[in-house]
């Protein structure tokens, strides 16, 4: 009998242990093999393919250093963030530094506010204040990589960087370039100027006149040297522009593109959503979300094997598109097709060529991007859908940064979500909800009164 009880209470024992010693080998598993599952909206605590990118190509070690202060309800956000930045790439360590408790750190630093972060690689250093993905991303951008230069002609209405106005300005474009590292600088060619020489990207964006002759010389100049240019040309202007683009292939339609099924559920005539995205394309095959453009012009581009000319398609709209060549639909007159005037979809609206440079060292090219829309890099378009990392990709691309075309990270504001809905969508989810489930009821209502009525 009290052996038997012995052997239970010795089986008991076993079991408790190999329990305990399991329990202990899942803790070091999942310690050792963390695996994170987010089903918060909008991904809120998952890094973009474009800081993934980042944090995988680095060939430096990077420091950052947290400072943060007992109870601020950012320690949460910053500390997952290093964690996530660590656990991606090998070359990122971090420490996390309470203020209160080590404000010599703190001076030694010079930091001043709390929540702020210092980052650190080969004797440079950036700093950050907010804790966000972007600006972490940025950071180690600003402490890896020499800085890119970046023209934006100006002296022709073009859009602004300065201009914090929604409709025309074009400050967040302007910020959206520095946090990629680029150093941005508005250019005037007038009085014979050149195109300065540490130019990487000249970017040539919504002019509202024509530059002049002068000044189109000083372009041409710079391309045929192997320049990089991103040209964002809208309908009915800027014809010496125009006309210089046709000697590389690129041919700008005298119309304005509309598509009605596809502008924004409720919008103007004039934007459009596009889901043809090129998928040859390392810039457009890339996007998760369609570009919203609005006063689009066609843009065609032809390759050219006498020069070595490649041609790429990057954008183009649906098949029940049209293009006219009424200018006045620009001013907000009711469109209206005419045969034999306008032509049908689908239209190319961004395109890219590149060939050997005219001149310089061998083995350059000139490369261009042409988009017949510069309204969606303003401050009322850029955030919306892929517009921001259309723009991104394409001065990335120009600059020779493949590994940095990605899509990037969103605003994610808990609770708070861009929902977009295009006028065929509506229309569908209209007759849906409003004719045809209500007629379903009202034929079954129908057919079961018919079957009690006639019933014996």
């Amino acid at each position: 009998m009290r052996q038997s009880a012995f052997a239970r209470v010795l089986q008991l024992g076993l079991g408790v242990a190999g329990f305990a010693a399991l329990l202990l080998a899942l803790v070091a598993a999942s310690y050792h093999f963390n695996v994170r599952v987010d089903l918060s909206p909008g991904s809120r605590f998952t890094l973009s393919d474009h800081g993934l990118a980042v944090l995988r190509n680095l060939k430096d070690p990077v420091h950052v250093t947290g400072f943060i202060r007992t109870e601020d309800p950012r320690n949460v956000v910053l500390k997952d963030l290093l964690w996530q930045a660590a656990r991606e790439s090998s070359r990122i360590s971090y420490d996390v530094v309470d203020v209160n408790r080590n404000p010599a750190m703190a001076a030694e630093y010079g930091i001043s506010a709390y929540g702020a972060a210092v980052v650190e690689s080969a004797g440079k250093r950036s700093d950050f204040t907010n804790p966000s993905e972007t600006q972490l991303v940025s950071a180690i951008l600003d402490v890896t990589q020499d800085a890119r230069k970046v023209y934006l002609l100006s002296g022709h209405g073009e859009c602004s960087i300065k201009e914090t106005e929604r409709h025309v300005g074009c400050s967040v474009f302007g910020a959206a370039i520095r946090d990629e590292n680029y150093g941005l600088e508005e250019l005037t060619l007038f009085g014979d100027r050149s195109v300065p020489e540490d130019a990487d990207i000249l970017v040539v964006a919504g002019p509202t006149s024509d530059p002049l002759q002068s000044e189109i010389d000083a372009i041409a100049s710079y391309l045929d040297g192997g320049g990089k240019l991103l040209a964002l040309v809208d309908p009915f202007v800027a014809p010496r522009l125009v006309e210089l683009l046709e000697r590389y292939g690129i041919r700008f339609g005298g119309d304005v593109v509309l598509d009605p099924e596809n502008r924004l559920g409720g919008g103007e005539l004039l934007s459009a959503v596009i889901t043809d995205l090129s998928s040859q394309h390392l810039i457009t095959s890339t996007l998760d979300s369609p570009a919203l453009l609005s006063g689009i012009r066609s843009v065609e581009a032809r390759s050219d094997d006498s020069v070595g000319r490649s041609a790429t398609r990057l954008l183009r709209t649906s098949e029940r598109s049209w293009a006219t060549e009424d200018a006045e639909v620009m001013r907000g007159a009711e469109p209206r097709f005419v045969a034999g005037r306008d032509r049908n979809g689908p239209i190319t609206v961004g395109v890219e060529v590149a060939q050997p440079a005219a001149r310089g060292e061998a083995g350059r090219k000139t490369v261009i991007l042409a988009y017949g829309d510069s309204q969606f890099v303003t401050n009322r378009f850029l955030d919306y859908l892929g517009n921001k990392d259309l723009l991104l990709n394409s001065l990335n691309w120009l600059a020779r940064d493949d590994n940095l075309v990605a899509v990037r990270s969103k605003a994610k504001t808990p609770g708070k979500n861009f929902f977009f809905v295009s006028q065929a969508e509506m229309r569908d989810l209209f007759q849906r909800a409003v004719i045809i489930q209500p007629g379903l009821l009202i034929l079954f209502g129908a057919l079961l009164f018919v079957y009690r009525r006639l019933r014996p």
